[in-house]
């Protein structure tokens, strides 16, 4: 059972093959973040600073282009695939690469949302990335270009610390262990933190259905359609500028023409 957007869908209850393929993507997904979710977190914020990771938190969903570079191959993979699990119950659209090969390198000039790691960020790399959000693992630093700033912001950072300052103590304590294994401490953790993120998702889009219209069609089939400026008005000024970049994305409309199918089943 999969549960979006304040609804849920059982695999069992889908009547087309479509349906059932979308379902089973869906869950895929969520399997796929689950499987990634504690080594590449425990990674992601044993590396990195707390309001960095926020900031790559919103670049991701904003859906722009995002340059990890770390020499050490764990690392920098571990870092990259932590986005996954780190935005579900969104789903990244784009091209998502670990390392990418530097006879690849001219791909950072493509027009199109991507997360990839580079091992070194010579001259040829740092041309490249002027519009992209760079994060220097090795440095803990993370260059980014003007975003607005997350929907309540500073309650998430408050609700995360406790779990980011756990792995980061976890981090300094396990440095000779392979990146992939984990303390409890970090397991628990890094599900706290992926809950509380998870959580606050969930809040962004609580009363889409609120905003939401369905046409029953003369065959009786249901279509529903989002009010987007209807949906992004119910936001409190400040948090609008966010919400408006967000609406927009592919994975936003992906996740909701999800969620839309299956307020057309209630």
């Amino acid at each position: 059972v999969l549960h979006i957007s304040g609804s849920s869908l059982d695999l069992r209850s889908c009547s087309t093959k479509l349906e059932t393929i979308e379902a089973q993507n869906a869950l895929m997904v969520e399997e796929e973040a689950t499987a990634l979710s504690a080594w590449t977190v425990s990674c992601l914020c044993g590396s990195l600073r707390l309001e960095h990771v926020l900031t790559l938190f919103a670049g991701a969903l904003l859906e722009k282009q995002i340059v990890f570079v770390c020499s050490n191959l764990g690392i920098l993979s571990a870092s990259v695939l932590s986005l996954i699990p780190v935005i579900r119950p969104y789903r990244w659209q784009s091209l998502l690469m670990p390392v990418l090969p530097n006879d690849m390198l001219d791909f950072l000039d493509a027009p199109v949302p991507y997360i990839v790691g580079v091992q070194s960020k010579n001259s040829e790399v740092q041309s490249k990335l002027t519009n992209a959000i760079v994060v220097d693992i090795s440095k803990n630093q993370v260059k980014s270009t003007s975003m607005p700033q997350l929907p309540k912001q500073k309650e998430l950072l408050t609700s995360l610390a406790p779990y980011h300052s756990k792995l980061v103590g976890e981090s300094y304590l396990g440095r000779k262990r392979p990146i992939y294994e984990c303390t409890d401490v970090q397991v628990e953790a890094a599900e706290g933190f992926l809950e509380v993120l998870r959580n606050y998702l969930d809040s962004l889009c609580c009363n889409l259905r609120s905003h939401t219209i369905t046409n029953v069609q003369s065959n009786d089939d249901k279509v529903s359609l989002l009010l987007r400026d209807s949906f992004i008005d119910s936001y409190p000024y400040c948090d609008r500028p966010f919400m408006k970049l967000f609406v927009d994305t592919q994975l936003f409309s992906v996740h909701t023409d999800l969620a839309l199918s299956l307020y057309q089943k209630d």
